[in-house]
């Protein structure tokens, strides 16, 4: 997150026009930390060909609980990002977007960040 904190700042120093910051980001939910982070590994390297660890090294990535899923996120609210677009690690895209919606957006709209 420092990072892109620190790009960010980069990028307004280095353009005479406005830019309107993004995250992109990939997001595994899940309460077991453990399965959470399994299941992100299997979603990266089945989508990539390459080791998670590689990945996420270059793409901002989570596995873990909504309540620290809605802190990750806010670090990058807060370090300026005005939009996000959420990848959701998971075979069941309609079921991980409704849990998305339904536990990680309240979090959100509660720290005032969504």
């Amino acid at each position: 997150m420092r990072t892109y904190a620190h790009e960010q700042d980069s990028s307004r120093q280095s353009t005479t026009r406005p830019v309107t910051p993004a995250l992109y980001a990939t997001l595994c939910r899940d309460e077991d930390s453990g399965r959470a982070r399994e299941r992100l590994r299997v979603s990266i390297e089945r989508s990539y060909n390459a080791p998670l660890e590689a990945v996420e090294a270059i793409q901002a990535m989570f596995a873990d609980p909504a309540y620290q899923a809605a802190d990750w996120l806010t670090s990058y609210i807060e370090a300026g990002a005005r939009h996000l677009v959420i990848r959701l690690a998971a075979d069941d895209h309609r079921a991980a977007l409704e849990e998305f919606a339904g536990t990680v957006l309240p979090l959100l709209h509660t720290k005032g960040k969504a």
